[in-house]
């Protein structure tokens, strides 16, 4: 793994750590769950645990409540010295929680928690020789027809916890075909024990490596505690066992260009109080390029600017930046307005068939800045180029705040924007000279 490849991949480390430090307070399921997941794999300095005796008087009143069982399951898993303090409140709470429907009409059951279930879970197994009916019970619960889970990702938490039952691994179905989220549960299973894969060693890299796509692209900030603790361990694990599986191609080069708007956060465009306004312009694609090439040169040693491409008829082409070791050319669009994305569209799909006539490269990633931020667009335009052949990637990102419409921009010149536009356009884009 090279220096910018560990750069990335420790970056985003870091920030699914956060994301799992933001629960890691004390009794909070989703801590509690997450703990569950991560042991002392993450190195995290565990605080979910919750004074016992304070916790039970402040909840009294709950304790047939699964949220609050399931509270006591985690602290009898981690701390089994402490479960002679509270067995009684357990033993009766489980009691109470079996004596129920577990599939209410209205769908409203710890069953389809992911943290609560667990921890009561866990509760049982702690109780097994005080309470030896409740994980009998819970397999019967799981063979219901009634159990229908919200989705497939809480699906294979149930698979989990049934192979933790039955003490045997049980089949991860449809592995080749899983959402990321999903996979992050798989690979989860398949660390612990609980999941097996009959498919072949060359394609379980292969949906290994489309999972570390998901865990290097996705935004922790999106994602709950529960699912950001499934892919901390995915990361760790794979940090650990190999690294160079961390080698992504075009998705570490994503993650760096989609990150254009956060570094835009300390951009310069004064107000008029100030003596000698410093006011950084962004007019033109060359401005894009100026700030990309930074971008990617602080991590990427080998990218090349205005690459010379092999020639195709009587014309040679020269891409906005290269990537030969992965293979990749970067092409840079500035859309001034919203009529310009069709146009756009058709300029980088004739413009791609060129490119990729260069034996060195086989990917591209489309990068448009939108200065008219016209956010309406963005979707169908990128759903529209991922869909040319060779591109794998499509980035937009919109004119930031600071910076105002290009008509309330003091002091450019009309006349030099629209020439500017028209030396960006389809002909100079296609950098076809004859």
């Amino acid at each position: 793994m090279t220096g910018a490849e560990e750069t990335i991949f420790g970056a985003q480390l870091a920030a699914w750590r956060h994301k799992v430090e933001a629960v890691n307070v004390p009794g909070n399921v989703e801590g509690l769950f997450a703990r569950y997941v991560l042991s002392e794999t993450a190195q995290i300095r565990w605080k979910v645990d919750s004074e016992t005796s304070g916790w039970l008087e402040a909840n009294a009143d709950r304790m047939d409540v699964p949220s609050a069982l399931a509270v006591l399951g985690y602290t009898a898993a981690a701390q089994p010295a402490l479960l002679a303090d509270f067995a009684d409140v357990l033993v009766t709470g489980i009691e109470r929680l079996m004596r129920r429907d577990p599939y209410p009409g209205d769908r409203l059951t710890f069953l389809y928690s992911a943290p609560i279930l667990i921890g009561v879970y866990l509760a049982g197994r702690a109780l097994q020789d005080c309470l030896p009916s409740f994980l009998p019970w819970l397999q019967d619960v799981f063979n219901d027809p009634r159990r229908k889970p919200n989705d497939a990702w809480l699906d294979l938490i149930h698979l989990h916890l049934q192979a933790e039952l039955a003490h045997e691994p049980a089949e991860i179905p449809d592995l080749a075909s899983m959402s990321g989220d999903e996979l992050a549960v798989a690979f989860f299973m398949l660390t612990s024990g609980t999941g097996t894969t009959g498919l072949p060693a060359g394609e379980l890299r292969g949906v290994q490596q489309r999972a570390a796509q998901t865990f290097l692209r996705a935004n922790p900030d999106e994602v709950d505690g529960r699912k950001a603790a499934l892919w901390l361990l995915f990361g760790e694990r794979l940090a650990m066992d190999s690294a160079e599986q961390l080698v992504i191609s075009a998705s570490q080069v994503g993650l760096v260009l989609r990150r254009f708007p956060a570094a835009l956060r300390r951009w310069r465009w004064d107000d008029d109080t100030l003596k000698d306004p410093i006011r950084w312009r962004i007019d033109a694609e060359r401005e894009v390029q100026d700030i990309l090439w930074i971008m990617l040169r602080a991590v990427f040693d080998d990218v090349v600017d205005e690459d010379t491409l092999a020639k195709l008829g009587r014309s040679s082409y020269r891409a906005d930046f290269g990537l030969s070791r992965l293979a990749l050319l970067i092409e840079v669009k500035y859309v001034r307005m919203s009529s310009e994305f069709k146009k756009i569209e058709q300029e980088v799909m004739v413009d791609s068939v060129a490119y990729l006539k260069d034996e060195r490269y086989k990917e591209i990633i489309v990068f448009i800045y939108d200065d008219s931020s016209s956010v309406e667009q963005h979707d169908l335009s990128c759903r529209t180029l991922l869909a040319v052949p060779g591109i794998v990637d499509v980035i937009i990102v919109s004119r930031p705040g600071m910076i105002p419409p290009a008509d309330h921009r003091s002091g450019r010149p009309a006349e030099r924007g629209s020439q500017s536009s028209r030396k960006t356009s389809a002909a100079s884009k296609r950098k076809a000279s004859r």
